[in-house]
C-alpha cells in the first residue's frame, strides 16, 4: 500500500503546481492577450462608461447618470473578478444584474440599465478596459483574529 502511495505524489505535486498557476484573471478556457491600462482607461471614456459608473483610485470625471448608478468597479474587493467575469458584465450586463441594490438603480425593465456595446466596441478597446478595470482591483484579505 506505501509503494502504491509514493506512485501518487509525483501526480499529486504536478497537480498541485498547474493549479498554482492558474492566473486568478483567467476564465476557464479564455486567454485574453495583454491589455494596455492606459488605453483602457481611455477607451472606457470613449465608451462613456464613465458617465454611469465609477470607477475606485480611478482619476476620471465623475458619473452623471440619472438616475445614479451606484455600481462603483475597482477598489477592495474579497476576491477577484476573473476575465471572462469582466467580459461577460460588459457584453452581456443582464446575465447577472449587480446585487445589493435597489433594482431601480441597475434595471431597465427586465434588463440592466447598461447599454450593448456589441457593435459600438472593437476587441481591442475590449481588451484594453478589462485590464484598466483589472489593475484597480484590490484584494481584500481577511485578518485572522490574533494575528
Amino acid at each position: 500500500m506505501v509503494s502504491t502511495a509514493r506512485n501518487y505524489i509525483p501526480f499529486i505535486l504536478a497537480s498541485a503546481a498547474a493549479l498554482a498557476c492558474v492566473s486568478p484573471r483567467s476564465g476557464r478556457g479564455l486567454r485574453l492577450p495583454e491589455g494596455d491600462v492606459t488605453r483602457g482607461k481611455a477607451a472606457f471614456m470613449d465608451m462613456k462608461c464613465n458617465a454611469c459608473h465609477e470607477v475606485a483610485g480611478a482619476a476620471l470625471p465623475r458619473p452623471h447618470a440619472d438616475p445614479p448608478v451606484p455600481v462603483v468597479l475597482g477598489g477592495p474587493v474579497p476576491y477577484l473578478r476573473t476575465d471572462g467575469e469582466l467580459i461577460t458584465a460588459i457584453t452581456n450586463p443582464s446575465h447577472s444584474l449587480a446585487r445589493g441594490y435597489p433594482a431601480e438603480a441597475v434595471r431597465s425593465g427586465r434588463g440592466s440599465r447598461m447599454g450593448d456595446f456589441g457593435n459600438a466596441m472593437q476587441v481591442r478597446q475590449l481588451v484594453d478596459i478589462v485590464a484598466f478595470l483589472q489593475s484597480t482591483y484590490v484584494l481584500q484579505t481577511a485578518e485572522i483574529p490574533g494575528q
